[in-house]
């Protein structure tokens, strides 16, 4: 499809038992200032077949689109016990000025007793972005088993020069087992690429069945040059997470004059093992992390929480966000900057708070403006905890350089400071960042 071609608003039904290949408007590659249709297709279900139904569905373009090409609003029903696939707008890379549509992907109702298979859903390029080519804002739903489910909320490779990533959101309310989300690229972002504004929030159900969910804000892989992360959240507040990895922005390294995001993560009620970076794995060159938010869940029996502001390596001049680490119930275990620091590596101003019943934690890296470390505070408001000489706190070990914190009986924090804490450490009562 070229010049001012235009796609109309069509329906699709894939066969049931069968291998379906749907394409919404162009069998190649759609450029100029195309457009294509609002599209709706329902992909075919397998009647307990193995192997099950295929279903791969261009919501516009089989291949890719350039030029001022724009993808239609789309909509996707999948299969129920089938493979899924669907590409929001191009199978392959968005180019130029393309942008994709404001897409719908739901997947297919429960079965009981039966569990479903893989589900891929790119938001709008199946492959690269880059020039100016923006995401839409796409939605994914999910309502039923499912073994394996993979997101990517505008380009499942890279983005590069000016591209911009939609504003996505994933919803699920069924009982799957595996959750891969990147929130714009399942690559690198690269050049002056902005990430989206994206959000994984999990919505309750009454089972224990969600083993596994892997986060990544923005890129998959690395943030380099001038790349700039979303402010994006993953909410588990209201579900069941077995073992839960967040990363803020990238999955790997974020370097150059890279960027974080504002991101948050939320726990949830009954993990198990939660990994949380606010912003990479590691962070190097001049790369800034955002100000992120990290919020421990309730841990079962012998799991734990790890929070960690920015990285779990800064190296060179990177430099840590100010970040708000909040404890859940379980032992968490909280770094504001990074688990390891390097080179000139500069951590930033961050905030640890408590409430009541919040277990044993420690906290690996307090910051007292005597070091690279940054000036942190500890955040007690929540506890009703009014000035310094209502804590308790045990005498500074100069070796460990720790210090307990103990608020009742098995509730208490372990510090890892410069030098014996002081009341300017503190956020006293009235003031509460808990909210």
């Amino acid at each position: 499809m070229s010049d001012h071609a235009r796609g109309g608003a069509d329906t699709f039904s894939g066969g049931a038992d069968s291998i379906n290949t749907l394409i919404g408007d162009a069998g190649g590659n759609m450029s100029d200032h195309a457009t294509g249709g609002d599209d709706t297709f329902s992909g075919g279900d397998s009647h307990f077949q193995q192997p099950p139904s295929t279903n791969i569905a261009y919501g516009d373009a089989y291949d890719s689109m350039s030029g001022h090409a724009r993808g239609g609003n789309d909509t996707y029903m999948s299969g129920i016990l089938a493979t899924n696939t669907f590409y929001g707008d191009a199978g392959g890379n968005m180019a130029d000025h393309a942008s994709g549509g404001q897409d719908t992907f739901i997947t297919g109702p429960a079965l009981s007793g039966y569990s479903g298979t893989p589900t891929t859903f790119f938001g709008d390029a199946g492959e690269s972005m880059s020039g100016y080519a923006k995401g839409g804002d796409d939605t994914l739903t999910t309502n039923g088993h499912s073994n394996t489910i993979h997101y990517y909320g505008d380009a499942g490779g890279n983005m590069s020069d000016r591209a911009q990533g939609g504003n996505d959101a994933f919803t699920t309310s069924g009982i799957e087992d595996n959750y891969f989300f990147y929130g714009d690229a399942g690559g690198n972002l690269s050049g002056h690429v902005k990430g989206g504004d994206d959000i994984l929030r999990f919505v309750a159900i009454p089972h224990f069945m969600n083993d596994f969910s892997y986060f990544c804000g923005d890129a998959g892989g690395d943030m380099l040059e001038f790349a700039h992360g979303g402010n994006d959240t993953m909410d588990s507040a209201a579900n069941d997470i077995g073992e839960a990895t967040f990363f803020g922005d990238a999955g790997g390294n974020m370097r150059d004059h890279s960027v974080g995001g504002d991101d948050k993560f939320v726990g949830g009620p009954r993990a198990f093992l939660c990994v949380a970076y606010g912003d990479a794995l590691t962070m190097s060159g001049d790369a800034s992390g955002g100000n992120d938010t990290l919020i421990a869940g309730s841990v079962l029996s012998g799991g734990y929480s790890t929070l960690v502001g920015d990285a779990q390596t800064m190296t060179d001049r990177a430099h840590g966000g100010n970040d708000r680490l909040i404890s859940g119930t379980g032992n968490d275990d909280m770094w504001g900057d990074a688990q390891v620091m390097l080179g000139r590596a500069k951590g930033g101003n961050d905030y640890f708070a408590f409430n009541f019943s919040s277990g044993h934690d420690k906290i690996e890296d307090f910051g007292q403006g005597l070091s690279n470390l940054g000036t942190d505070h500890i955040d007690v408001s929540a506890l009703g905890i009014v000035n310094f000489s209502d804590l308790t706190i045990s005498a500074f070990d100069p070796t460990t350089h720790e210090s307990t914190i103990t608020f009742n009986a098995g509730n208490d924090v372990v510090v890892h400071s410069e030098e014996a804490l002081r009341p300017q450490d503190f956020i006293f009562a009235p003031h509460d960042l808990l909210i």
